[in-house]
C-alpha cells in the first residue's frame, strides 16, 4: 500500500526502506478513511511495535504517514494519461506555505499537448468551477482529474474523465514526442564462406553483406550491398545507396540516390533519381508492410541465394533439412523473389516466392501518393532511360478506395485506373493499365492489362486465402521495364524477341489452420507471349503433431538451374524430442523423393549454454547415386556476433562453410557490437550496469563499456525498453527500469537508466547495552547521506561509497536515540563476489553521535 501526499504525489513502497510486506499489514491502523485538510489518503503505523525493549524507547515513524515529499523543482518525469504513455516532459513543483510537500504546476499548452481540452470544461460542467490556474490542484479545473506522482519512479501519473480528452486514434503518439536520435553510424554484416569438392573439382564461394548507415541530424544516408566470389567470378554489387530525410508535417519521406519505384500499383522499378511518398507508419494503427517467408528444403549442407530482379538480397547456408528465411529486407515494394538452392555436390534447384501487395484499400479519408523521378537503373541495360512515375489513392468509404497512377518516360507512356472494394466475400481491386511505347527503328506498341486481386481471413475457420494477383495483359502491353528493354535490344541491334512479355500469371497463396497442425500453399503460374510453355513453381504441406511426434509433408515443384528440367520433390519429415529437459536434443527423421533425386535423413539437434546460446545438429543421409554423407552444423551467439560453421562429407564430395553475422555502432560515446541491427535501434546507457539484459534478450545485455544496443525499436510506436538486474552486482541499484521512447524511422535513441553504485553490505551490530538496533532506523553516512536502513533482527542494509568510514544510526529526534559505529568493507564476508550480497560484523553502536551535519528530515526523507 502506498501513501497519498496532498498534491497527489504517490510514495514509494515501504518495502523499498526494508519493510515486509507483512510487518506493513500489521503497522497499518488507520488508511483511506483518514483524510486530512487536504483531502490526501492518511496513513497511521501504531509505534508499539517498532518499541525497543530495554529501554521503552520508540522509532519516530511519524514521517511514515504523509509518504514521501517532492521537494520544489523541476523534474524529468515519464507521463501517463489515463494509464497510457504519452512521452517525457519536464515536470515542476512549486512551495506551498502549509504543506508539507510541493505543489505540481501544469502548464495549458502541456496540457494541451497531452490531448487535454481545458477550455472545453465550461460547456461540460454545469455547476461552478474555477478558471484555470496552473499551479492549482487539477481536479479544481477539471472535475473528477486527478494527478499522482511516483518520485522514485520519477512518473507523473493524470486521471483525465473521456469527455476532456481530444479523440485520438489507438496507438496514437504525438508527433512532439517523436525522439529524432542521435549523430550515429552503424554497419549490418552477414559474411559466410561454403568450399564443396567433388570428384576432383573444387568450388569455393564466398559472400560479405553490407547494410551501412550513417545519421546526420535529420538526415540519414543508406548504402546495401554485397560482395560474392564463385566461380572464379568477384565483385562488389551495390543494391541501393540513398538519402533520406523525414518530412513529417507531410507524413512523408523523402529519398535521393538508388531507390526503388512502389509495387504497389505498377511494377516496382530500380532508379536513379529521386522520390517523395507517404509514409503509413506515421499513422497509428497501420500496416507497416512486410516481406514474404521464404521456405524450402536443402538435401545437404546447402547455399541458399535469394535476389530480388537479379539483385542478390541475401546468401546463408544452411544444414540439411526444412529451413525458414525470414531475415532480409527485399528492396522497393514488390517483385518477386527468386531462390536457388546450391547442394554441396553441385546441384542447383530454384523456385519463386511470389511478392506482390495485397488489395488496395484504405480508411474513408486517407489518402496515400507517390512521386519518383530519374533514370532506370535496372540490371544489365546499356541505354537506360529516364522516368517519371505518379500514383495517387484514396478511401472514398468504407466499401471503396479508388486508385490511379501514371507513368512517363523516355519512348514510354502508361496509364492506370482501378478501385478495391471491401465486400463481405474478401477484399477485392481491380485495375486497367494502358501503355504505349516506341521502339527505336521497330515502330509503336500498345495494348492494355488487366489485374484483379483477391484477399480474405475467414477468422472462424483460420483460413487466410490470398489471390496475390491474376493478370493478363494483350500482346501490345509493355511494362515499364519490358519497354526499356526493348528499347536497349533495339537501339543495339539486338533480337527483340529475347524480351519475354508476360501474358498472363496468377499467383496464389493459401494459409489453414487446424486443431492439430497447419495447411499452406504457395504457387505461381505464368504464360509469355513469345515463349511457349509456361512456368509452373508451388509448394505445399501438411504440418502437425500427436503428442511429442511432430510430423511435416511437404510437396514442391521447381526448375532445375543447369539442365532446364521441371523438378519436383515429395518429404516426409517425423520429428521427437528425446526427453522433457531444457537442453534436450530433438531426433529428426526425413524421407524424400525427386525426379532426379531420392534418399532418406536421419538427424539430431539441440541446444546448450544457460540461455541456449548454442545450437548444433548432427546428420547422417543416404542419397540415391550418390552413397552415405555424414554431416555436422553449429551456431553460436555472442555478444558481439552470431558464428556458424558446418561440414559434410560423402564418397562423391566434402563441403565446409563458415559464417558471421553481427553489428556495429559508433557514436559519439564509442563503439557497441550487437550479434543483430535493425534499421531504427537504441542505445542503453546504464552507469555501472553491466550484465544488465534488455527486454529478457540473452543476446543483448550491457557490456563491460557501460552500454548496450536495442536491436529493434518500432518508429512513431510506443517502445518500453526494461532492463533486468537479475545479472547485476548487488554494488549497483537501478533506479529505473524501464523507459518508453517514440524513435522516428531510422533513428538511434539513447535511453538513459539511473543508477545507485556503493558496496552494498548487510551490517550486524548492537547498542552498547547489547540490545538490538531498533527495526525501521535510519543509517547515514559521515556526509549526512541516508545510506540505508535498520531491518528485522537489528541488521542494517547500507548502500556506501567509502571502503571504511563512519555510520549513524538515527531512530528518533534526540540525541540519546542516535548511536554510532565504523565499518570496514575490506574484511566483509564473500568480498570477492559483487553477485552476493556482503556480510560484516561491527563494534558496538556508541551512543551519542554529532547530528550537526545531518539533513533537515523533510529532505532526508525525500532523498530517502
Amino acid at each position: 500500500m502506498s501513501a497519498i501526499t496532498p498534491t497527489g504525489v504517490r510514495s514509494a513502497p515501504l518495502a523499498r526502506r526494508g519493510l515486509s510486506l507483512t510487518m506493513r499489514s500489521l503497522l497499518l491502523v488507520s488508511s483511506a478513511e483518514a483524510m486530512d485538510a487536504h483531502g490526501a489518503e492518511y496513513v497511521e503505523f501504531n509505534p508499539a511495535f517498532f518499541a525497543d525493549g530495554a529501554a521503552g524507547l520508540q522509532v519516530d515513524i511519524a514521517k511514515f504517514s504523509q509518504g514521501n515529499v517532492v521537494l520544489p523543482g523541476t523534474y524529468r518525469s515519464e507521463v501517463y494519461l489515463n494509464g497510457q504513455w504519452l512521452g517525457r516532459e519536464s515536470v515542476t513543483f512549486i512551495a506551498v506555505q502549509g504543506q508539507p510537500s510541493a505543489q505540481l504546476c501544469l502548464e495549458r499548452e502541456a496540457l494541451q499537448r497531452f490531448g487535454i481540452e481545458v477550455d472545453s470544461a465550461d460547456q461540460q460542467t454545469s455547476g461552478p468551477r474555477k478558471p484555470f490556474d496552473r499551479c492549482a490542484d487539477i481536479a479544481s479545473y477539471l472535475p473528477g482529474a486527478s494527478s499522482q506522482f511516483d518520485i522514485g519512479e520519477t512518473r507523473l501519473d493524470l486521471q483525465i474523465p473521456q469527455v476532456y480528452l481530444t479523440r485520438q486514434a489507438r496507438g496514437y503518439v504525438d508527433p512532439r514526442h517523436w525522439e529524432s536520435g542521435v549523430d550515429a553510424a552503424f554497419v549490418r554484416y552477414n559474411a559466410n564462406t561454403f568450399t564443396t569438392r567433388t570428384n576432383g573439382r573444387s568450388l569455393d564461394s564466398h559472400y560479405v553483406g553490407l547494410n551501412t548507415g550513417l545519421n546526420l541530424g535529420d538526415w540519414h544516408w543508406r548504402h546495401n550491398g554485397s560482395y560474392s566470389h564463385s566461380l572464379g567470378a568477384a565483385g562488389y554489387q551495390s543494391n541501393a545507396t540513398y538519402v533520406q530525410r523525414e518530412l513529417s508535417r507531410w507524413r512523408s519521406q523523402l529519398m535521393a540516390g538508388e531507390i526503388h519505384t512502389p509495387g504497389e500499383l505498377f511494377d516496382s522499378i530500380r532508379l536513379r533519381g529521386i522520390s517523395l511518398f507517404s509514409d503509413d507508419r506515421m499513422l497509428p494503427d497501420s500496416m507497416t508492410g512486410f516481406a514474404p517467408v521464404v521456405r524450402g528444403v536443402a538435401e545437404t549442407n546447402a547455399r541458399v541465394s535469394v535476389r530480388q530482379r537479379g539483385v542478390l538480397l541475401s546468401e546463408v547456408s544452411v544444414a540439411p533439412g526444412h529451413f525458414v528465411l525470414d531475415d532480409f529486407f527485399p528492396t522497393g515494394y514488390g517483385g518477386d523473389l527468386s531462390v536457388t538452392i546450391t547442394e554441396a555436390d553441385g546441384r542447383q534447384r530454384a523456385f519463386i516466392v511470389p511478392f506482390a501487395a495485397n488489395a488496395h484499400l484504405l480508411r474513408p479519408g486517407y489518402r496515400r501518393y507517390t512521386l519518383s523521378v530519374g533514370q532506370v537503373d535496372e540490371l544489365g541495360l546499356r541505354h537506360p532511360p529516364k522516368l517519371m512515375q505518379a500514383t495517387y489513392q484514396q478511401g472514398l468509404s468504407n466499401l471503396l478506395t479508388g486508385y490511379t497512377g501514371a507513368m512517363l518516360g523516355e519512348d514510354y507512356r502508361a496509364q492506370l485506373a482501378g478501385a478495391a472494394f471491401n465486400t463481405p466475400l474478401g477484399a477485392l481491386s481491380v485495375d486497367l493499365t494502358h501503355s504505349s511505347a516506341d521502339i527505336p527503328r521497330h515502330g509503336s506498341r500498345s495494348g492494355h492489362s488487366v489485374q484483379l486481386r483477391y484477399s480474405k481471413n475467414f477468422a472462424d475457420s483460420g483460413t487466410h486465402f490470398t489471390l496475390g494477383a491474376y493478370r493478363y495483359s494483350t500482346s501490345g502491353f509493355l511494362t515499364a521495364g519490358d519497354a526499356a528493354q526493348l528499347r536497349d535490344h533495339a537501339l543495339d541491334g539486338r533480337d527483340l524477341d529475347n524480351v519475354s512479355r508476360l501474358r498472363d500469371r496468377m499467383d496464389i497463396s493459401l494459409n489453414q489452420s487446424l486443431s492439430h497442425g497447419s495447411v499452406y500453399v504457395t504457387g505461381s503460374s505464368q504464360h509469355y507471349w513469345n515463349r511457349s510453355g509456361g512456368n509452373l513453381t508451388f509448394s505445399a504441406g501438411y504440418s502437425g503433431h500427436w503428442k511429442n511426434l511432430h510430423y511435416t509433408l511437404s510437396v514442391q515443384r521447381g526448375r532445375d538451374v543447369l539442365s532446364g528440367e521441371v523438378d519436383q520433390q515429395l518429404d516426409l519429415t517425423l520429428s521427437l524430442p528425446l526427453g522433457s529437459g531444457t537442453h534436450t536434443p530433438t531426433l529428426t527423421s526425413t524421407a524424400y523423393r525427386g525426379d532426379h533425386n531420392s534418399g532418406e535423413r536421419i538427424s539430431l539437434g539441440g541446444s546448450w549454454g544457460e540461455h541456449n546460446q548454442l545450437s548444433y545438429g548432427l546428420s547422417t543421409s543416404r542419397t540415391q547415386g550418390s552413397g552415405n554423407t555424414q554431416s555436422a552444423d553449429m551456431k553460436y551467439q555472442a555478444d558481439y556476433g552470431v558464428l556458424s560453421a558446418s561440414y559434410g562429407h560423402s564418397e562423391a564430395y566434402r563441403s565446409t562453410s563458415l559464417g558471421m553475422t553481427g553489428g556495429l555502432v559508433a557514436h559519439a560515446d564509442g563503439l557497441i557490437f550487437a550479434p543483430e541491427l535493425g534499421d531504427t535501434l537504441g542505445i542503453v546507457q546504464p552507469p555501472d550496469a553491466q550484465g544488465a539484459r534488455i527486454n529478457g534478450n540473452h543476446a543483448a545485455h550491457v557490456g563491460k563499456h557501460g552500454q548496450a544496443v536495442v536491436s529493434h525499436l518500432t518508429p512513431y510506436r510506443q517502445n518500453v525498453v526494461e532492463l533486468d538486474p537479475k545479472d547485476l552486482s548487488v554494488d549497483v541499484e537501478l533506479k529505473t527500469a524501464a523507459r518508453n521512447v517514440a524513435p522516428r524511422a531510422g533513428s538511434v535513441v539513447k535511453l538513459q537508466f539511473e543508477t545507485v553504485s556503493g558496496q552494498a553490505l548487510l551490517i550486524s551490530t548492537q547498542r552498547e547495552d547489547g540490545s538490538p538496533l531498533p527495526f525501521g532506523s535510519d543509517v547515514f553516512d559521515e556526509d549526512g547521506a541516508s545510506v540505508g536502513i535498520v531491518g528485522q533482527g537489528g541488521k542494517a542494509f547500507v548502500r556506501v561509497s567509502r571502503a571504511r568510514g563512519k555510520l549513524t544510526v538515527k531512530w528518533g529526534s534526540t540525541a540519546t536515540a542516535t548511536c554510532w559505529f565504523t565499518y570496514n568493507a575490506a574484511i566483509a564476508a564473500t568480498a570477492q563476489n559483487k553477485q552476493r550480497l556482503r556480510h560484516l560484523n561491527a563494534d558496538l553502536c556508541q551512543l551519542g553521535a554529532d547530528l550537526a551535519a545531518q539533513p533537515p528530515a523533510a529532505e532526508r526523507d525525500a532523498s530517502g
